[in-house]
C-alpha cells in the first residue's frame, strides 16, 4: 500500500481536538507510537485517561486487528509524536472507509494545549488555575478588582495567561515565579516587559537580572500587595531548589498556598536537579514541617501535576489541603527515612533541563527560543508519594 504527501483534509489542530473532547464528542483516539514512547508520555484528558495504543508497524500488518479494535461508528483521531506516523495511519484508515483525522504536530502540539479551572470566586479575590494538559504545568491568575497577579506562567502567553486576562477585563500588575523552573521556559520576563508589571523573584535563587525587566528580589515574610488590603505572603521553602518560595493568599475565610514545585497533590519536589540531592532532600523535609503547621483547610495549589497518574477533568481544579497531607505516610517518616526514600525514588530528569535552567536563570525572552522541541516530553519534577 502506498501513501501520498500530507493531506491537510485529514488533519486536526490540537486545540480543535480539545474542543471536541470538551463538548462531549465521542471520538476514538488512537496512539500509533511505540509502547516505550506511550509509557513515558501519553494523552490523558478527561474521559480519555488511557487512549488505545496500536504501533504503526502493527497497524500496517493486520487488517483483521484493525477491524476488531478500531470502531467504524466513531471518528478516529490518530496521534504520534510529531504528526508523521499518525498521518500515515490516517491515510490508510481513510482508504479503508474510516472517518479519521491526524493530530497536526502530534504530542508536541498537544503539549501546548491548556484547560482553565476557576478555584475561587469571591469578593476578596478570584483565582484561576491554568493547566497545560499534556506537560502537567500549572499557572495561576489572581484577580483583586480588575488587577491581576500571575504566578508561574509558562511561555504560551497568548493561549493561556493573556487570553484569560483579556477575557475577564483584567490588567496584569504583578508577576511571580515560585522558583527557577527546570522543565519549561518561564513566561515571567516576557509578561513583565510586555505589560510593565512588577516582577517578584526569590532572592536566594541566583537569577541574573536584566536592566529592562522590572524585578524585586524577595525573601521569607515579604508581602506583595494585590489591592483592597489583600496580599501574597512569601514563605521560603528550600528543597526542590535552594531559593524556592511558596506564597500564601488569604481570600475571605480561605487560605491558598501556591507551592510551586515544592509540594504536589500526589508527590513531593525532587531534590536532585542542582546535584545536591541528599542536602536538598533534608531541606525539603524541614520545609514540609513548616507547611504542615498551617491550618488544615489551607488549599494547596502546586505548579505541576503528573499526567500519568492524574487525569484532568475539564474545568475542575487540581488541589489538596494541608489537612489531607498530614495523613500521608511519607511526610510522617523520620527525616533520615524521608531523605533516603526521596533520593532513591527520583524519576528520570526532565529533557533539556540544564539548558532550560540557564534560560530561566538569565531571564531570556522566550521568543528567541524553539520552545516546542525544547520542552517536549513528560513532566518529571516530582517524586510520587
Amino acid at each position: 500500500m502506498s501513501f501520498g504527501f500530507r493531506n491537510s483534509s485529514l488533519e486536526i489542530d490540537a486545540a480543535k481536538l480539545k474542543e471536541k473532547l470538551d463538548s462531549g464528542e465521542d471520538v476514538f483516539i488512537l496512539d500509533v507510537r511505540t509502547p516505550e514512547e506511550y509509557d513515558a508520555w501519553r494523552l490523558s484528558y478527561d474521559k480519555h485517561d488511557k487512549t488505545p495504543l496500536i504501533p504503526i508497524d502493527r497497524l500496517f500488518t493486520s487488517q483483521k486487528m484493525i477491524a476488531e479494535q478500531i470502531p467504524k461508528d466513531k471518528e478516529i483521531i490518530t496521534l504520534c509524536a510529531h504528526g508523521n506516523r499518525s498521518m500515515m495511519a490516517a491515510q490508510m484508515l481513510s482508504r479503508m472507509g474510516y472517518k479519521v483525522k491526524s493530530v497536526r504536530g502530534g504530542m508536541v502540539a498537544w503539549n501546548q494545549v491548556y484547560d482553565v479551572a476557576e478555584v475561587q470566586q469571591a469578593d476578596a479575590a478570584r483565582v484561576w488555575q491554568l493547566r497545560r494538559v499534556s506537560k502537567g504545568c500549572m499557572s495561576y491568575v489572581i484577580a483583586v478588582g480588575n488587577e491581576a497577579t500571575v504566578i508561574d506562567s509558562t511561555s504560551d502567553l497568548e493561549s493561556s495567561v493573556l487570553k484569560l486576562v483579556q477575557d475577564n477585563g483584567l490588567e496584569i500588575t504583578n508577576v511571580v515565579d515560585t522558583h527557577m523552573h527546570a522543565d519549561h521556559v518561564s513566561g515571567f520576563s516576557a509578561i513583565v516587559k510586555a505589560t510593565g508589571a512588577q516582577g517578584y523573584l526569590g532572592a536566594k535563587e541566583g537569577y541574573e537580572l536584566l536592566e529592562d525587566v522590572k524585578v524585586s528580589l524577595i525573601d521569607d515574610g515579604h508581602k506583595i500587595p494585590l489591592g483592597d488590603g489583600v496580599s501574597l505572603e512569601a514563605i521560603h521553602a528550600p528543597g526542590h531548589t535552594d531559593g524556592s518560595m511558596c506564597f500564601a493568599l488569604k481570600a475571605g475565610e480561605k487560605t491558598f498556598l501556591f507551592t510551586g514545585d515544592t509540594l504536589f497533590v500526589n508527590g513531593v519536589g525532587r531534590p536532585d536537579l542542582r546535584d545536591k540531592a541528599d542536602e536538598f532532600a533534608g531541606k525539603l523535609y524541614d520545609t514540609y514541617q513548616k507547611i504542615l503547621k498551617l491550618p488544615d483547610d489551607t488549599v494547596i495549589l502546586p505548579a505541576h501535576f503528573d499526567p500519568n497518574s492524574i487525569t484532568i477533568k475539564h474545568g475542575e481544579p487540581i488541589a489538596d489541603t494541608v489537612g489531607a497531607k498530614r495523613n500521608v505516610e511519607l511526610l510522617s517518616k523520620p527525616k533520615d527515612e524521608f531523605v533516603k526514600f526521596v533520593v532513591s525514588s527520583v524519576p528520570p530528569r526532565p529533557s533539556n533541563y540544564r539548558v532550560i535552567i540557564q534560560i530561566n536563570k538569565q531571564l531570556v525572552p522566550y521568543d528567541e527560543i524553539n520552545i516546542a522541541e525544547l520542552e517536549a516530553g513528560p513532566n518529571s519534577c516530582g517524586v510520587r508519594m
